[in-house]
């Protein structure tokens, strides 16, 4: 399971955020003064289709606000709210049955607000924790922030201190997963623009610090763009952990992938291998993907194109491409063709890539703010694809659906309209403004 915050915390934080969708689930045809309209498609199970609407702060919404959500196990919905910028002393978590009704056995009538002893902080990822309940992770000024909460909502006594406990390690954690063994495994960043630094780091199941692991409990990543950060961990069968770090300004956008030993050493040539064959991938080096996670490597999927988004003059070409690794770095020659398929698709910032229960995944894409119509309205393009990364033409027109978001527009500035998508392979939830900007509203979807 995947899900997302705002995706470089710190500096892309939005007080608008849409939380997972899934492939067959608009066409260009039915775009309307409603979300979506194809019968079917919306639960009608969730309040007729109509959704059910989560009141965070307004303050949070009218400025900077982190907005995570999970489809947990179950099939439970949680969204956990916090303000970005400036924080706040609390966030609220709150957990949906499949009905989008409140769960009631979670927190206060499904809703709990979430405090750490009167400090500032926020929530940017989370992931279910092993043995049950929900594993947080954000940043507060001491450090990077991780709580665990036990199915109830409850912080759990047990992990650090009162279920929550700061690693005084600089900046703040974007990413979070959990080895087969119960440990955490954490990636985070501090500074921006030019002078970022980015770590992995590992704590036990009782949120103690790793020692062994790297120097003191983290081990430092290549940073290869300005305004990147970590925007996932996951840790593979071997028991190599892996990094995918995202960013870049101006239109420059990139990827890298990086591979630590169980330990937090350097995976031996992984780099050189992966960043020789990202050349080939994109040969610019303009690229904006995210990752599907197998257990023989991993695919690599995005957008790319010949120069920088934007660039007066420039030749952009954009171009779909999705690319099978190993975990030595190195392309896969079994998949497509050498390891590389490619489909027609625009250019995007950001991409998600959301796997499916049949192998294959669904590519979703936000094109550029600054490359549309900016009283336009928002829009999400769905790519479908097969476990071999070929495209699915009978999807959608020719092979693309595109979701219109008629609550959001892009004529919001940039920092207000990044988007965050996750689901289970089976069930989606989307998370949206309310028409009136001042509220969030859940919509489950049968994808």
């Amino acid at each position: 399971m995947f899900a997302d915050a705002v995706r470089r915390p710190g500096r892309l934080m939005a007080s608008l955020l849409i939380v997972a969708a899934c492939a067959a689930c608009a066409s260009p045809a039915h775009a309307s003064a409603q979300v979506f309209v194809d019968p079917g498609f919306v639960d009608t199970a969730c309040a007729g289709g109509s959704g059910t609407v989560i009141s965070p702060p307004q303050s949070w919404l009218a400025g900077a606000a982190f907005v995570v959500t999970r489809m947990l196990p179950g099939g439970t919905t949680l969204v956990v709210a916090s303000a970005g910028y400036p924080s706040s002393s609390f966030a609220e978590a709150y957990a949906f049955t499949s009905d989008c009704e409140p769960d009631r056995a979670f927190g206060s009538n499904g809703v709990e607000r979430l405090a750490f002893g009167g400090h500032a902080f926020y929530i940017a990822a989370a992931v279910p924790a092993a043995g049950g309940g929900i594993l947080l992770a954000g940043g507060t000024a001491k450090g990077w922030l991780v709580a665990r909460l036990d199915a109830s909502g409850s912080p759990n006594p047990t992990f650090g201190s009162g279920g929550w406990t700061v690693v005084p390690w600089p900046g703040s954690a974007s990413a979070i997963a959990v080895t087969p063994s119960g440990d955490i495994v954490l990636g985070g960043s501090e500074g921006g623009g030019c002078c970022i630094q980015e770590w992995v780091g590992e704590l036990n199941a009782g949120g103690g610090i790793v020692t062994e692991f790297g120097s003191g409990g983290r081990a430092s990543v290549p940073v290869y763009r300005d305004d990147s950060g970590i925007t996932r961990v996951w840790v593979e069968p071997d028991g190599d952990i892996f990094a995918l770090t995202s960013g870049g300004n101006m239109g420059c956008w990139g990827v890298s992938v990086s591979a630590l030993t169980s330990s937090g050493s350097k995976v031996p040539s992984f780099q050189s291998n992966f960043n020789a064959a990202m050349r080939r991938v994109s040969p610019s080096g303009v690229f904006a993907g995210d990752v599907v996670v197998r257990s023989t490597g991993f695919l690599v999927a995005g957008t790319e194109q010949s120069t920088c988004v934007g660039t007066p003059g420039g030749n952009a070409k954009p171009q779909g491409r999705v690319a099978a690794f190993a975990f030595n770095g190195k392309l896969d020659p079994g998949f497509a063709a050498d390891g590389v398929a490619g489909f027609s698709a625009p250019m995007a910032e950001s991409v998600w890539a959301l796997p499916r229960n049949n192998g294959g995944f669904v590519l979703a894409a936000a094109p550029p703010v600054f490359e549309t119509n900016p009283h336009a309205k928002a829009e999400l393009l769905f790519f479908d694809l097969s476990a071999n990364g070929g495209v699915d033409h009978a999807f959608g027109n020719r092979g693309v659906a595109a979701l219109q978001l008629p609550f959001f527009s892009q004529s919001y500035p940039a920092s207000a309209v990044p988007i965050a998508l996750a689901t289970n392979g089976a069930v989606s939830s989307l998370v949206t403004s309310t028409a009136n900007g001042k509220a969030l509203r859940l919509i489950l979807l049968n994808c």
